[in-house]
């Protein structure tokens, strides 16, 4: 995945968030996968995201971690259901949609956790 695709996405999260946080992205964690017979391990980048609200049969502080390598093979399938997304990440990873991330991480969890991020985005003042 492009380094641009996945900062977009990580902003996306952080600003659009409705009950579910961005509880980190700069962590690394090994990850095996199965390709044509053979055993890999690899490490990748990890969004790590926390419940911040009870929803869905999720306490409050869950937290899940989606590996690089999952989103990546989301954003691939979804490109291919999806050719206006093609045409608009052809543009640049600015183009990308908070409705394009909730698609791509329910993909990567394989419908396990859906983000619902608000239409609008949350500006927090600091």
């Amino acid at each position: 995945m492009r380094r641009t695709i996945y900062l977009q996405m990580l902003y996306l999260i952080d600003m659009h968030k409705s009950w579910i946080a961005l509880d980190g992205s700069r962590s690394y964690a090994p990850c095996i996968i199965f390709k044509r017979g053979r055993v890999l391990l690899c490490t990748f980048r990890t969004i790590r995201l926390r419940a911040i609200y009870k929803h869905n049969g999720y306490e409050r502080g869950t937290k899940w971690s989606i590996s690089e390598y999952e989103l990546d093979r989301a954003l691939a399938v979804y490109r291919k259901r999806n050719p206006e997304v093609k045409a608009r990440l052809k543009k640049g990873a600015s183009y990308l949609e908070a409705k394009d991330v909730n698609a791509i991480v329910e993909l990567a969890t394989y419908g396990l956790l859906k983000l619902e991020l608000s239409e609008f985005p949350l500006y927090k003042q600091r």
